[in-house]
């Protein structure tokens, strides 16, 4: 028998996914035109910079629905051998250079290099992704986050992300995990959703612990294998 949640769950995916797909081409449409304003238009200033605000626009927008996407389909996984260490590497650079965001000073632990789990070393990174966009789009500049990753003794590895940030208010930590909540400088609020969505095809889990003025701590629990 089918859990009621569960079908409330699929019903949320398919419904984001296909407003994400109806909303996506007419939007790639739009972007190539706006880049081919440039050579229409002699080049005026104004324009130019005019064009240039909407295309970074709809960039953005177009972010926002590869994010739904992601949320709207189910995980697959191709599990293999995923060092710990290498991870970690891979994410203080990512953040260093500002691949995604505003380059931020990132830090992280050193862990055995022999330490491995049974993962989708992508969708690893896609959870980290999220959890680390988030702790540095909630903190001033220069972005000071800390990434650690932590055995915890009994199976399970804690990767585990703190800054220095605004924190959360009580009635946004009830519903961090939410999708579409709360959405923050137009972005859509589905970072920490998707992050958990995967965490979860894992057989893991989030924890967030925050206050207002305080920072922020999001760990992610991930079995180290597959139970």
């Amino acid at each position: 028998m089918t859990d009621p949640k569960d079908a409330i769950s699929a019903d949320r995916e398919w419904l984001v996914n296909q407003i994400a797909h109806a909303l996506r081409n007419p939007i790639f449409a739009a972007t190539v035109q706006t880049e081919a304003l440039h050579f229409k238009v002699g080049d005026p200033a104004a324009v130019v910079k005019t064009a240039d605000s909407l295309h970074d626009q709809l960039l953005r927008l177009s972010g926002s629905i590869d994010e739904m996407l992601l949320f709207g389909r189910p995980v697959h996984a191709s599990f293999e051998e995923v060092s710990v260490a290498e991870i970690l590497g891979t994410m203080v650079a990512r953040y260093s250079n500002g691949d995604r965001v505003e380059a931020a000073e990132i830090s992280s632990n050193d862990v055995d290099p022999k330490l491995t789990g049974w993962w989708d070393r992508n969708a690893v990174i896609v959870v980290l992704e999220r959890i680390l966009d988030n702790a540095v789009q909630h903190t001033e500049a220069p972005h000071e986050v800390r990434l650690t990753a932590v055995p915890t003794g009994d199976g399970a590895l804690e990767f585990i992300v703190s800054d220095q940030g605004a924190g959360f208010t009580p009635e946004i930590l009830e519903k961090a995990l939410l999708p579409f909540y709360p959405q923050h400088s137009g972005r859509p609020g589905l970072g920490l959703a998707i992050a958990d969505k995967f965490v979860k095809f894992f057989g893991g889990r989030i924890e967030i612990e925050s206050a207002p003025g305080e920072g922020a701590t999001v760990k992610c629990v991930l079995p180290l294998r597959p139970k």
